[in-house]
């Protein structure tokens, strides 16, 4: 996983890009058992597990001062570019799109986007967080993973 930072959190321009995974039935079986969708179909919402460990990562990232237990999870969407198939390769990049400071606390906004083995787009997942103001904050800003 590689992490590179702008010039701090409130300008924040964040970038997570995650290991390319192979989409492999049996992921899609287990996945699809586990949601309780048909067997032999490729859930939508397997994109949000393919992206979990990028998204994780821009939320443990100090700059950002995120403290999960005072954070609320505001806003999610998905656009679907096309469809997740067995045999796709596929690449998570989360990238921050704002910060702003919000009644005492912060709005947090990120891009989570899959894409394919050509770099064309597969899914964009967005996210809103509200996070209670935290102090601290290492200033740093380039981050190694």
């Amino acid at each position: 996983m590689s992490t590179a930072t702008g010039t701090g959190p409130e300008n924040a321009h964040l970038v997570v890009t995650g290991e390319p995974v192979t989409v492999t039935a049996d992921r899609v079986a287990r996945f699809a058992e586990a949601v309780g969708a048909p067997a032999g179909e490729v859930p939508a919402t397997l994109a949000a597990a393919l992206t979990a460990d990028v998204q994780r990562a821009v939320m443990a990232h100090p700059d950002l001062r995120i403290d999960l237990s005072r954070t609320l999870h505001t806003a999610q969407s998905s656009e679907h570019h096309r469809p997740i198939t067995v045999g796709d390769v596929l690449t998570a990049t989360a990238t921050v799109t704002g910060v702003r400071s919000a009644r005492g606390g912060r709005m947090i906004g990120f891009d989570t986007v899959l894409r394919d083995a050509a770099g064309e787009p597969v899914q964009t997942l967005t996210t809103g967080l509200l996070t209670a103001e935290v102090d601290g904050g290492n200033g740093d800003d380039e981050v190694t993973a």
